[in-house]
């Protein structure tokens, strides 16, 4: 009776240790498989995060872009009025300033010609 109690433990005790086995082993796949997982959604939340990053920068270069742009544009006009303005200024006095430069050089008044 006493082999047919140990034999029959024994029996018991193997089907534990093979069922422990595969729950370990079901445990280790499992473990893998959320590595894997996670893995796979860090790979994506990086490459979420660099697009988005991308979209960001490419909207502010746009934006810098055009106030740089505008700015240049102002400073553009601004050039060409003050350049217009001087043109003007220096057609309306240019008989004065020869006169002017002509007596500094020569110590002179300058003579004016009639046609």
């Amino acid at each position: 009776m006493q082999e047919l109690v140990t034999g029959t433990s024994i029996r018991h005790i193997v089907e534990l240790d093979k069922k422990a086995r595969e729950r370990v082993a079901q445990a280790k796949k499992q473990a893998e498989e959320i590595d894997f997982e996670a893995e796979s959604k860090k790979k994506q939340m990086v490459s979420d995060y660099k697009e988005h990053a991308k979209k960001s920068l490419l909207k502010m270069e746009e934006s810098y872009r055009a106030e740089a742009d505008e700015k240049i544009l102002q400073i553009e006009a601004d050039k060409k009025k003050k350049t217009e303005d001087f043109d003007n200024a220096f057609s309306s006095n240019r008989e004065r300033l020869a006169d002017q430069v002509f007596e500094a050089v020569t110590g002179k008044k300058r003579r004016v010609r009639n046609g």
